[in-house]
């Protein structure tokens, strides 16, 4: 093992560990939360989302902005649907924000046996031959409110290499990174940039990597997504190519009712890097549509997903 990835290693042990200031009573009201959602766990999951979803109807009901947000960006991309559908799923994206508060907790405690139980896969095989192959794979999913279960789930037969923003509050900052962490998963803060992405997957990590957030970075170009000019990070086509990777989309849908999870892994890009950084935009952006179209009321609609606009044009928020 390379040097570097030993620092890396253990710059991400120092980050999952315990401190004591964590008890400062400023966080009691989160522990306390944190332990209501322990105990809450050990109730079937059509009990939980039930509770999620009451939840989420009023934080659709109090938060104005997002609730903006999300009206535009689904009128944007469904502009097909009937006015009354599109508010619906407005509706039932709060819905399944609040259930996804247990998905959380389903994540951080429920046992293997239970996950398994809990969820139906479809292209398992695609992925492990890949693996056995000795591939580099980069595993490509959006802002979905299952991701970190899906990586929780499939991190099980090989640990990957993924990033992560760190969050303002500490000790929620520890509980995920902690989460995020097990079975050897490695979580690179996403300030380091991509070379320790590069020298993971170039150790046969493989990559889980969310792409679909307007960064405002510079390294990007206009692509559709969903038909609307998204300005999109063509960072995937540089780690494909210099980690001499494929890619293959995977997303987490979380059935309505508590009914359990549907997870994906979808066909391999093709000619993916193509050498022409907005084709490759083009080809992410339509695998990442086709997945969010699958379970459209999973997906982060609360994001500003098209704040960049091309010129001239305002941004629509």
């Amino acid at each position: 093992m390379s040097q570097s990835i030993k620092r890396l290693q253990k710059n991400s042990l120092k980050r999952a560990q315990f401190k004591w200031t964590f008890l400062h009573p400023r966080f009691w009201l989160l522990w306390l939360f944190i332990a209501v959602l322990r105990i809450l766990v050990l109730l079937p999951l059509p009990v939980l989302h039930s509770i999620g979803r009451v939840i989420g109807r009023q934080f659709y009901r109090i938060n104005d902005k997002r609730r903006h947000i999300a009206h535009i960006n689904i009128d944007l991309c469904f502009p097909d649907l009937a006015e009354e559908d599109r508010r619906g799923l407005v509706l039932r994206h709060f819905e399944a924000y609040g259930a996804s508060i247990f998905d959380l907790a389903i994540c951080w405690w429920a046992s293997s046996r239970r996950l398994e139980r809990l969820t139906s896969v479809h292209g398992l095989d695609q992925y492990l031959s890949l693996i056995e192959q000795g591939k580099n794979v980069i595993l490509l999913t959006g802002h979905l409110l299952t991701v970190d279960l899906c990586g929780q789930y499939f991190s099980r037969y090989k640990p990957v290499v993924t990033m992560m923003k760190p969050l303002n509050n500490q000790v929620f900052n520890y509980l995920l990174f902690r989460s995020r962490s097990r079975n050897g998963t490695q979580v690179i803060n996403r300030d380091q940039g991509l070379k320790p992405v590069i020298r993971y997957l170039r150790q046969g990590y493989p990559g889980y990597l969310m792409l679909d957030e307007d960064f405002g970075s510079p390294a990007s170009v206009f692509a559709p997504f969903f038909g609307v000019q998204s300005w999109t990070v063509t960072s995937l086509s540089a780690l494909a190519r210099i980690g001499d990777a494929v890619v293959m989309p995977v997303f987490m849908n979380s059935l309505r009712g508590g009914r359990g999870y549907e997870l994906y892994f979808d066909p391999v890009l093709k000619n993916f890097p193509s050498g022409d950084d907005l084709a490759d935009a083009i080809n992410m952006n339509q695998a990442l549509e086709a997945g969010v179209r699958r379970m459209p009321e999973m997906y982060s609609w609360t994001f500003k997903l098209f704040k960049t606009r091309p010129s001239g044009e305002e941004a629509p928020y």
